[in-house]
């Protein structure tokens, strides 16, 4: 083992393996006698000191778009990427069958180093790869297999949340359900089977809600959709959030005292919220975007006039997200930017809270936390560009300020998720998005294509 080596293990180790599911200590373990996964997890390692690790491009640059990876960490993951892909082509069938686990092991590394690149076809490589190797199989026994099928399946959800941030509107609506294998449905044992429970539940609320939110704005566009077109669309989209909400309601029984929130007065006789571990507050904040996306009170307001007119403005919305700005106050945000990079960050979730919360007041909090961020790192968590997230929500707060209530996000052409971050942390280049949404002085909708500040 070269002295470089010995560097990005030692990092590995004490950087890396908190923030990934468990079972890659017992990865870790095996690395010594398998190279081709020894090669797997240091590229991985060298990406995310990389990227953690940022350098100016220019010296006169802005503050955003020049930052960039570190190059030194960069070139050498890419080296133990090529040594590993190398290894992995020339394995014979008999390979495979005698080394399942570690090349399952190696395929979802792969998965990860490319989510934190952005490389959304490299991934769906590796994605296929996976399902090939494991024919899909439904009932999966081995705890190993199983804990692997969680840790995949939580990266996909992070792919496919990076997807609908941001997509054009048809493929926002459209963006696939990604259900669970049958293996992972049991009732979950650990803290990380509770994430990815809690991960697909919040992704397919996110999914509905704004599908069906969604809708309504393409038949702005219309004058041919009829009421009971309406009223079909939303019937048929609250039945499916209310199925999401009784899986949530056993996830959060099932939660043990540690994970549980904790809540007590402060100076000011207000309730704060705490948690006893970064992951448990993360996890329950997930559950807290779930419940937000399965309240119905803007697609009340979308849908029903009369509704919107005389009933009453959805609050219950604007609770959850208030909580999730307190879970995402409480934690350090230091802790969140080095142990999001392989899952849904607090940022990410912030951006989804004040798309369904018409709190001017609430928005400003999301705001000024993600401005606390960017002073203390100002390029990703979450595996999601910081600054694209703050130039957005500050244009939301501005509409809201304005009586305009932003609703949905899209890009006026769809990119298929950019290119790959190599040399920077936004993989889509964007000057401009459509911001959807109502206007209460002019009691209409609107959909307008606003420049971005970068």
């Amino acid at each position: 083992m070269t002295d470089r080596d010995v560097f990005y293990t030692t990092y590995w180790e004490g950087s890396c393996l908190p923030a990934l599911h468990p079972i890659f200590q017992f990865a870790t373990s095996l690395a010594t006698d398998h190279p081709i996964l020894n090669d797997a997890l240091l590229a991985l390692s060298a990406c995310n000191i990389g990227r953690l690790h940022a350098e100016r491009r220019t010296p006169s640059a802005g503050t955003m778009c020049s930052m960039s990876p570190s190059l030194i960490h960069q070139t050498r993951s890419h080296l133990y990427y090529s040594s590993a892909i190398q290894k992995l082509a020339i394995m014979q069938p008999q390979d495979y069958q005698r080394n399942s686990v570690t090349i399952l092991t190696v395929l979802v590394l792969f998965a990860h180093l490319e989510q934190a690149m952005g490389n959304f076809q490299g991934f769906y490589t590796h994605v296929r790869g996976m399902m090939n190797l494991l024919e899909w199989h439904e009932d999966v026994r081995d705890a190993a297999t199983k804990s692997l099928l969680a840790s995949w399946m939580q990266i996909r959800y992070v792919v496919w949340w990076a997807r609908a941030y941001f997509s054009s509107l048809e493929v926002c609506q459209h963006l696939p359900s990604i259900p669970l294998p049958a293996s992972l449905l049991d009732v979950p044992q650990t803290l990380h089977e509770r994430r990815v429970k809690v991960l697909s539940i919040m992704c397919e609320s996110h999914r509905l809600n704004f599908s069906a939110a969604l809708q309504q704005f393409r038949n702005f566009r219309s004058d041919d959709v009829s009421g009971s077109d309406f009223d079909e669309c939303y019937a048929y989209c609250t039945t499916l959030l209310h199925r999401e909400a009784a899986k949530l309601d056993a996830w959060v029984l099932q939660l043990p005292p540690s994970e549980q929130p904790i809540y007590e007065l402060n100076d000011t006789d207000s309730t704060t919220i705490r948690f006893q571990s970064h992951d448990a507050a993360l996890n329950y904040a997930y559950y807290v975007v779930a419940r937000a996306m399965q309240c119905t009170g803007v697609l009340r307001l979308l849908y029903d006039r009369e509704s919107a007119l005389h009933g009453p403005k959805y609050n219950e919305e604007e609770y959850w997200v208030q909580t999730l700005v307190r879970i995402a106050q409480w934690s350090d945000m230091q802790t969140s930017i080095t142990r999001n990079s392989y899952t849904i960050g607090f940022s990410g979730l912030l951006l989804a809270g004040i798309l369904r919360c018409q709190s001017l007041s609430v928005g400003l909090e999301i705001q000024d936390w993600l401005q606390t961020l960017i002073h203390l790192q100002p390029t990703e968590e979450g595996a999601f560009p910081i600054y694209q997230t703050f130039n957005v929500v500050k244009i939301i707060n501005q509409q809201r300020a304005l009586g305009r209530d932003v609703f949905a996000v899209t890009l006026p052409v769809d990119d298929e998720g950019g290119t790959p971050k190599l040399t920077g942390y936004n993989s889509q280049s964007i000057t401009s998005l459509h911001f959807h949404g109502k206007d209460h002085n002019l009691d209409c909708l609107f959909q307008d294509c606003i420049s971005l500040d970068v």
